[in-house]
């Protein structure tokens, strides 16, 4: 038999949600038997009146949120799917996490797999493998309900969906006000993307070019991800062309790395991503500065974001911070 005093509350309660007695009462005691919405309302009634005591859970049906990645064995993209798998781990427990991993420059896969989940999904949280050509996909997916965001490319013209990344023209802008402020000298500066395709590329090159081309001739040279040549290539752009300054817009380094140790006039070089070669090539002083983005904060503001546009109040106690490009030096690590 109910107290007066809880009657009293229930009663409150049902006022202030607009349900009757018999609803809060279910709801408060979870026996079940009522929709989600009357059981949101009823619970968020108990809070405004200050309800003392452990409030249910308010039931939910599953929600699947798809991670899409590239296949890409790099340590950036490793750390990224690593941390997914750490920050998913901590979802609340009616939400499902899938990693989706697909082929690179392959616009036909990355399509399909957007517009036909293997299963109804509530959100996609995707690494974007090109711009213009799958934007219309994801367009379709939004119209149709799905929460969409994005990590490392930002896709241009998309609208209402959440940027996870960092503003990779803005990276590009920071390389090159590092780059023009260490260098005295005149010359040419080489940008080595690992291909023209990816917008996060296009959109560092981009950057760069604006803050250094009235003072330097800038040559771009896609590597196409052929990392075992990029030792030949390094050696014939400072043998032919006297390069002073190299910008590697993405790449492990190791080849770009070896060949400048070996280099008497060795140039300013600025990669990206703190991985432990970079760590090692800035403690011996061949490399001179690291843009990194963390793929921890991304991840972590990804999921964040999901909870927050479907609603799920009580994991917004941690704040979605801004994400930051980092700069690391020799004397930062």
């Amino acid at each position: 038999m109910k107290s007066k005093s809880s009657r009293a509350s229930h009663e409150a309660i049902a006022l202030a949600a607009d349900v009757s007695v018999s609803t809060v009462d279910r709801v408060l005691n979870e026996r079940g038997g009522v929709t989600e919405e009357k059981a949101r309302c009823v619970v968020e009634a108990a809070a405004r009146l200050g309800f003392v005591r452990v409030l249910p859970e308010i039931w939910h049906t599953t929600k699947r949120i798809e991670v899409i990645l590239p296949k890409n064995s790099t340590p950036f993209w490793q750390s990224l799917d690593d941390a997914f798998v750490r920050h998913g781990a901590a979802l609340p427990r009616h939400y499902v996490m899938q990693r989706t991993h697909l082929k690179e420059n392959d616009a036909a896969l990355w399509r399909r797999a957007i517009l036909n989940p293997a299963a109804p999904r509530a959100a996609l949280i995707i690494a974007a493998d090109a711009g213009a050509e799958i934007a219309p996909a994801l367009q379709e997916v939004m119209d149709r309900g799905e929460i969409v965001g994005t990590l490392t490319t930002e896709i241009p013209g998309l609208s209402g969906h959440t940027h996870s990344g960092i503003d990779n023209v803005a990276a590009g802008r920071t390389a090159g006000k590092l780059m023009a402020g260490l260098l005295r000298r005149e010359g040419v500066l080489a940008v080595l993307p690992p291909h023209e395709r990816r917008v996060e590329h296009t959109q560092r090159i981009e950057g760069f070019r604006q803050m250094v081309a009235d003072r330097f001739e800038v040559q771009v040279h896609p590597t196409y991800d052929r990392n075992h040549k990029l030792s030949s290539l390094v050696t014939n752009l400072l043998d032919k062309y006297g390069v002073v300054g190299i910008y590697d817009t993405g790449h492990d380094s190791v080849e770009i790395g070896e060949t400048l140790r070996r280099r008497a006039d060795r140039p300013v070089w600025i990669a990206h991503e703190k991985s432990s070669v970079h760590q090692s090539y800035l403690k011996t002083g061949v490399l001179d500065f690291v843009l990194d983005q963390d793929p921890n904060q991304q991840a972590s503001h990804a999921l964040l974001d999901v909870l927050h546009r479907c609603r799920e109040e009580k994991f917004m106690l941690v704040p979605v911070q801004k994400r930051e490009l980092r700069i690391y030096c020799s004397e930062n690590l």
